[in-house]
């Protein structure tokens, strides 16, 4: 397939931008709205989209066999019902831009269970690179008396979504999926919408007055992640068809800079008071898990 330049740019733009902010537009919403809602009415809406779109425009989509959407189905349950809805009720506590830092050091959790579950090398420049971006995230807890004080409720939910997606990204790397990385995209993201549906009818019972009590922020909030946060998506994945990965996973780089420019200036929220080298460490921790090992690799045929 021709790769085409414009949209190559506005993929990057994409998934730069908007999922740079999606973190404080997840805080929007659950404002008055109750986690789940927000979780059945961005996936449903968006997984549904994008099943329809890619069964319609992708001869892959409809060739997908059964053991491919199950697959699919439970790495969803993984990445985005336990992960996102994790980082969606954790944001009800703390602040946007502090979820956005800590999510930002998934590519070590996905080179540690890479290790564990495939036995995947780990360089001593990756297992320091793992330290340096984990005490950074020390760092942004650490508030001139200990760690363990600010280790509520919210942070440990924040550590298990990291966790989960993790090992979803890890999962997904050796498990048969759609071939169709937009129809893949739908299942997971319609299974979780239908799966979050189920227990909000369970948990929070809907009536006429229910939708009343929701404000216009948390309307907004969930209308911009259901719409843009599926556009984000669909320039993922035309990234990943036509751009390296190595490329592509800086955006692990730039979205969490735009968190915290989002939360700081327009969220009002608080700065904690490591936050500069907790970024730092955070920056250089990922940026040797990335590109360390090819770093060594070209001094090594230099030489």
């Amino acid at each position: 397939m021709k790769k085409n330049t414009f949209l190559i740019v506005l993929s990057y733009a994409s998934v730069y931008i908007v999922w740079g902010t999606t973190y404080f537009f997840i805080r929007m919403s659950v404002e008055t709205m109750p986690p789940l809602f927000v979780l059945t009415f961005r996936w449903f809406i968006g997984g549904l989209f994008f099943i329809i779109y890619a069964l319609f425009t992708d001869p892959e989509a409809s060739r997908s066999t059964k053991k491919e959407i199950i697959n699919s189905l439970w790495l969803g349950l993984l990445l985005l019902f336990v992960s996102n809805g994790l980082v969606t009720l954790a944001e009800k506590k703390i602040d946007s831009y502090i979820a956005a830092l800590m999510l930002s050091i998934t590519p070590l959790g996905v080179a540690f269970f890479d290790r564990v579950l495939w036995k995947k090398r780990i360089s001593l420049i990756s297992v320091f690179a793992m330290v340096v971006g984990f005490s950074g995230v020390g760092l942004l807890l650490y508030d001139f008396r200990s760690i363990s004080g600010n280790l509520h409720a919210g942070i440990l939910m924040i550590l298990v979504a990291v966790a989960s997606w993790s090992l979803g990204t890890s999962l997904g790397h050796r498990v048969l999926v759609p071939k169709s990385g937009i129809l893949n995209s739908g299942i997971q993201m319609f299974g979780v919408g239908v799966c979050s549906f189920v227990l909000m009818l369970t948990l929070f019972p809907v009536n006429s007055h229910t939708l009343t009590i929701f404000s216009m922020r948390s309307w907004l909030g969930v209308g911009y992640l259901t719409v843009f946060g599926a556009l984000a998506f669909a320039g993922y994945t035309y990234l990943i068809k036509h751009e390296p990965a190595i490329r592509i996973v800086s955006y692990c780089f730039v979205n969490p800079v735009i968190a915290v420019l989002i939360g700081l200036l327009a969220g009002n929220e608080k700065a904690v008071s490591f936050l500069g080298m907790g970024i730092a460490m955070i920056f250089i921790g990922l940026f040797f898990t990335l590109y360390g090992d090819n770093i060594l690799l070209r001094k090594r045929n230099i030489k």
